[in-house]
């Protein structure tokens, strides 16, 4: 019916919506399924009025996952015929919602619509929705599920190529920049297509931050350069790193949780008495490193430890332990 473009389609169409819009009625599923189907016809799409956008959308309360894995295929298909940006909004909302399900095939399901839907939209007339994707996908950088956080990169490798320099601003500015020393740290990473995606989004936000030596060292250089060559350029957002890097203590690969100890210890080494006071999380969680099951984790935050603790006896005009100074902290993330 759909390739043959047949005169019926429409109608039929209407008279499914006006059976989803009764709650009650026995099998749904089968209604979502030829509606789905329908929606592929661009004479059929183009009824989508206010109306039954709002039906689909009070739908993603269901739960049953079949039926909200039918609607996801739904905003996927408004997505391809680039001109239903209006009912794509009152939509999207609810798909950002299926990303935290209880059902794990429904997140999956969420993800792989997503990644499409970075593909088909614009910045231009899309770029609240795929900004907010940008929040989503955070934590799920360090997701347990080994293909979920393979599409979380990817999704966010695709999104940052979309974007353009005179197109960032607040907040997707703060949210390229609270992730890049987690880009940077997953260069070491187990798994070879998530450490290939962040040097090309590490090489994309070069670009848009218009960091061009930078993005030569992204492109090419080992890690450690890499980080010298960030704490170099950014000294001002020395802080800011730190923190990302306190995330990263609770990686479950041991050379990202080294490399974030390594990075930390570089970080501390160059701050002045002032910034010292706003570090005592770092400290204690470096103290509860010194029991990682990691030998070289263990290894490098005592090491860093005794260097913090040898620094702080160099200080001077300091009544108490840098760590317990209690100052108005700093916003930094």
């Amino acid at each position: 019916m759909v390739t043959k473009n047949c005169w019926h389609n429409r109608p039929i169409f209407s008279f499914i919506i006006r059976i989803l819009q009764e709650l009650d009625h026995a099998d749904h599923l089968t209604a979502f399924m030829f509606m789905t189907e329908l929606l592929q016809c661009p004479d059929v799409a183009a009824t989508v009025d206010e109306v039954t956008v709002h039906i689909l959308a009070n739908w993603f309360q269901c739960e049953q996952p079949a039926i909200i894995k039918l609607l996801l295929r739904v905003v996927e298909t408004f997505a391809k015929h680039g001109n239903m940006v209006r009912q794509l909004r009152v939509l999207e909302p609810h798909v950002l919602g299926c990303c935290y399900s209880l059902d794990n095939d429904v997140v999956m399901e969420t993800f792989s619509v997503l990644r499409r839907l970075v593909e088909h939209l614009t910045w231009k007339h899309s770029s609240s929705f795929l900004i907010q994707i940008s929040f989503t996908l955070g934590p799920r950088f360090e997701e347990e599920s080994e293909p979920l956080r393979l599409m979380a990169f990817e999704i966010y490798g695709a999104l940052l190529a979309k974007v353009k320099r005179t197109a960032l601003v607040f907040p997707l500015k703060h949210q390229v920049l609270n992730v890049i020393v987690l880009l940077v740290l997953h260069l070491e990473d187990a798994n070879v297509s998530v450490a290939q995606i962040c040097r090309l989004a590490l090489c994309h936000t070069a670009t848009i931050l218009g960091w061009s030596r930078l993005k030569v060292i992204f492109a090419k250089e080992d890690v450690w350069t890499i980080l010298r060559a960030l704490l170099k350029q950014e000294e001002n957002k020395a802080l800011w790193f730190l923190k990302q890097c306190l995330i990263l203590f609770k990686n479950r690969q041991a050379p990202i949780r080294q490399a974030a100890v390594r990075f930390a210890g570089q970080i501390l080494q160059t701050l002045d008495a002032e910034e010292a006071g706003e570090i005592e999380e770092i400290y204690s969680a470096l103290k509860y490193l010194r029991e990682d099951p990691d030998s070289m984790v263990s290894c490098l935050a005592t090491q860093t430890i005794y260097i913090l603790e040898a620094k702080e006896k160099l200080m001077v005009n300091t009544p108490t332990s840098c760590f317990c100074t209690r100052r108005p902290r700093k916003s930094y993330s």
